[in-house]
């Protein structure tokens, strides 16, 4: 198991539409590809495993803030399964089924991964880690995903 600092920003969703994402479906939207022309993946998308640790932050214009610790697990293991469907291939990723989960990333300004074109994230559970205060100096460069 490894812990993991993810930040998300408004760039896609403001603070309420992503704390609402991972406390009511219990989801962190992550692309696995940032570009659709770039056959690289986003920096360390493919190195978080089930069973891992992501302690989440919500990082905009008034600076830094904790949403919370969370463990990735597959969707046999998820309160809600039935809201995902096939995995991004060679990583944790999941891609949504139809419903409710992909209309309110729809309605909260969320895009579609630009290579595989469909939506996709982590299934997530809340968990009891405690996590660290935010600092910018946590994220190195643009990373938004690093190791703990």
């Amino acid at each position: 198991m490894q812990e993991w600092l993810y930040r998300a920003s408004n760039a896609k969703a403001n603070s309420e539409a992503t704390r609402e994402l991972v406390d009511r479906f219990g989801f962190i939207h992550r692309n696995a590809y940032a570009d659709s022309t770039k056959t690289q993946m986003i920096a360390n998308v493919a190195k978080v495993d089930l069973g891992d640790i992501i302690h989440f932050y919500f990082v905009d214009t008034s600076g830094g803030r904790q949403i919370g610790a969370f463990r990735v697990v597959a969707p046999y293991r998820h309160p809600n399964a039935a809201l995902f469907a096939a995995a991004v291939p060679r990583t944790t990723l999941r891609k949504l089924a139809a419903g409710e989960l992909r209309e309110f990333l729809v309605g909260s300004g969320y895009e579609p991964d630009p290579q595989i074109h469909e939506f996709c994230g982590w299934p997530v559970i809340p968990d009891e880690h405690h996590s660290p205060t935010y600092a910018a100096s946590m994220f190195p460069g643009r990373n938004a995903l690093v190791l703990r």
